[in-house]
C-alpha cells in the first residue's frame, strides 16, 4: 500500500520562503525604480531604458512576485490540508 502525503513542516517552510522571495522582489523593484529615477542620465538611450523599466520590467517583476505569493498560499493550504488529513 502506497502512502501519499507531505511533510507539513517542510511545506510551511516552503510557503515562508516563497513569501520571502516575493517580498524581496518587491523590495528590489522599489529600490531599483528609485535609483533609476535619481540617476542623472539623459538622451534617447536613457528614455528607452526608463520606458522599458517602467513598462515591461516592472510589470514582469510584479507578475513574478504575485506568482510566488500564490505559490506560498498554496503551499500553506496544502500544509493545512495535510495536517487535517493526518489527524483523521
Amino acid at each position: 500500500m502506497a502512502i501519499w502525503g507531505a511533510d507539513v513542516d517542510q511545506l510551511k517552510v516552503l510557503g515562508t520562503k516563497l513569501q520571502a522571495g516575493a517580498q524581496e522582489i518587491d523590495n528590489q523593484r522599489t529600490i531599483l525604480t528609485k535609483v533609476l529615477a535619481g540617476t542623472q542620465w539623459l538622451g534617447p538611450d536613457a528614455d528607452k531604458f526608463r520606458n522599458e523599466w517602467n513598462g515591461e520590467h516592472v510589470a514582469n517583476l510584479s507578475r513574478i512576485s504575485q506568482a510566488l505569493q500564490q505559490a506560498s498560499q498554496q503551499a500553506n493550504r496544502n500544509a493545512s490540508d495535510q495536517e487535517g488529513a493526518s489527524t483523521r
